[in-house]
């Protein structure tokens, strides 16, 4: 009898972690180490256009929908942009990134995040300087079973600061997180670009205001765009190889050298 050669184990099919939509590059702050901190002057995305992002996200598997900006939440139809992609997508988890300043202040706001979102995510530090507004907004949120996760820049706070931070976290059940500046271009050494960044592994999409498409949380530069919402075969080129750096991979502080010249799609 003939030895059965063992067949090999196809790879799971792909499934995005994070689509992470910028609905607005306004902002009611302007810290320092933001690229936003102009942000008064900002954009906002259209309802239609975020419509059409809804429609393309339906086309491919992923876990979680991210809002961010910018500060999202004084985008003038964020209520409205909450609730839609809560009904159309129903099954995902979907997470707000906000510096709290109008989820204090105004319950319609607040109505809608926690309507709409299962997850809060909330810079607070000396630059965002919203204390006050998040000692406010985490017990209420926690109240509503959000899972909140609120994070400080370690250049931007006091020990003093921090540690009421922590506890306020530790009585109602919230994550409190640190890091360092980490936006591009801000004191970090270059990266050695031997191979790939593993992290596409990880397969977060970023979409731009103008539709525009990056896989990585980190991705600024236009130029470097891999493709839109706009394109017919968008499905496919989320999940499609990569073969070379974006021009950010060199200042980025989170990037991990896969080694791999290129990374092929997961079938």
């Amino acid at each position: 009898m003939p030895a059965l050669v063992p067949h090999p184990r196809p790879h799971p099919p792909r499934v995005l972690k994070t689509a992470k939509i910028k609905i607005t590059t306004k902002c009611n702050r302007s810290c320092d180490f933001c690229i936003f901190a102009d942000g008064a002057h900002g954009e906002n995305m259209p309802l239609e256009l975020f419509s059409t992002v809804l429609t393309r996200l339906e086309t491919v598997p992923f876990r979680q929908l991210h809002i961010n900006g910018g500060e999202p939440t004084v985008h003038r139809d964020f209520p409205a942009l909450s609730d839609a992609a809560r009904t159309r997508l129903p099954d995902k988890v979907m997470v707000l990134g906000t510096n709290a300043l109008t989820l204090a202040r105004n319950r319609r706001i607040m109505a809608a995040t926690l309507r709409a979102y299962d997850r809060v995510l909330i810079g607070c530090d000396d630059e965002h300087g919203n204390y006050d507004e998040v000692h406010a907004v985490v017990p209420r949120l926690r109240e509503a079973g959000k899972t909140v996760i609120v994070n400080s820049v370690l250049e931007g706070i006091s020990e003093t600061r921090c540690a009421a931070l922590a506890r306020l976290c530790a009585t109602y059940g919230a994550v409190h997180v640190t890091n360092h500046v980490h936006h591009i271009d801000v004191g970090q050494p270059a990266n050695e670009l031997r191979g790939l960044c593993d992290r596409y592994l990880d397969q977060h999409l970023m979409i731009e205001m103008d539709g525009s498409c990056y896989r990585c949380f980190n991705a600024m530069a236009k130029e470097d765009s891999e493709f839109s919402i706009w394109d017919e075969d968008f499905a496919a080129k989320v999940f499609a190889p990569r073969g070379e750096h974006y021009r950010f991979c060199l200042r980025c502080h989170e990037y991990t050298d896969s080694g791999a010249a290129a990374l092929p799609a997961r079938t």
